[in-house]
């Protein structure tokens, strides 16, 4: 008993006084502030996770996609101060019927702005390989998530019709980030051509979604995420795909990213006046 209460009177202290630095590390460090906020919206990513279970087990049955899931996240991240101004909502909420809504990826903060923007009935891709995650899982296949396998030339058709036919089957949308992988520098990556695939496949509109450059107020290599933070979304007029073929979505792909990359630059330079009086955008310094 003796040595167990040595034990703890050696740790204790040490554990209070380490306690005591996060207050003041967070108040006086860029750096301790991003590790911190970033810990806590990690970890309330997985507590809202498994809250949401209960209201997506109906979702799962009525189709309803992630809409009841998103509700519960948008309510439990509502400390994170980060401002979402939404254009063009209306175009979503018009569509009816299946369509593929694409964004650009730029981080984990994606997962705010998709839910302040999702639409009813409409799900996300997923690779198969998440559908692995422990209580993650649970929750994203009651929201009718769509799993499928990484679209490489051995399997890219069998992936499109898998997916075609369960958002048909379903009537959902499906949310699809063209990029593949997140990208964390201004602009975007080359489009894969999955999503636009699927599109095709299914004859079903495309709804492009541009997400402003978040590099003002958050940036993982240069640790920091300030707040308050401001994006623009704009949603874009839907594309439509009748008519089309396999070998249309070259072109396709690459008409659509232009016109999401001009409207990506111009409501990024709008975004980051929002900051302050300068501001840094694509290694350019802009004043108000």
């Amino acid at each position: 008993m003796l040595a167990e209460s040595l034990n703890v009177s050696w740790w204790l202290p040490w554990l209070i006084f380490l306690l005591i630095q996060i207050p003041l590390l967070y108040s006086i460090s860029e750096t301790a502030r991003y590790y911190i906020r970033m810990i806590l919206y990690g970890f309330t990513i997985i507590v809202a996770g498994f809250c949401a279970i209960p209201v997506s087990i109906p979702s799962y049955f009525l189709n309803k996609g992630g809409l009841w899931a998103f509700y519960v996240f948008n309510r439990m991240v509502s400390w994170v101060d980060v401002n979402i101004e939404i254009r063009g909502k209306e175009i979503l909420e018009s569509v009816e019927g299946p369509a593929v809504l694409i964004s650009n990826h730029q981080s984990s903060i994606d997962v705010i702005t998709m839910g302040r923007c999702w639409p009813d009935r409409c799900a996300v891709m997923m690779k198969s390989t998440l559908k692995w995650v422990p209580g993650f899982n649970i929750c994203v296949a009651l929201c009718n998530t769509i799993f499928v396998s990484r679209f490489d030339k051995k399997d890219a058709h069998a992936a499109v019709v898998q997916a075609s036919d369960a958002i048909q089957e379903k009537g959902l949308k499906i949310w699809v980030f063209p990029e593949g992988t997140r990208h964390r520098e201004h602009g975007f990556k080359q489009f894969k051509k999955g999503a636009f695939n699927i599109a095709v496949h299914a004859q079903i509109p495309i709804i492009p979604l541009v997400i402003s450059d978040y590099s003002p107020f958050y940036s993982k290599e240069k640790k920091f995420f300030r707040w308050p933070g401001h994006v623009i979304v704009q949603v874009l007029k839907p594309v439509s795909t009748q008519g089309l073929t396999y070998d249309d979505v070259p072109e396709l792909t690459e008409k659509i990213r232009n016109q999401m990359l001009e409207e990506y630059e111009k409501i990024s330079k709008e975004a980051a006046l929002l900051h302050g009086p300068k501001i840094q955008i694509n290694g350019e310094a802009k004043k108000e």
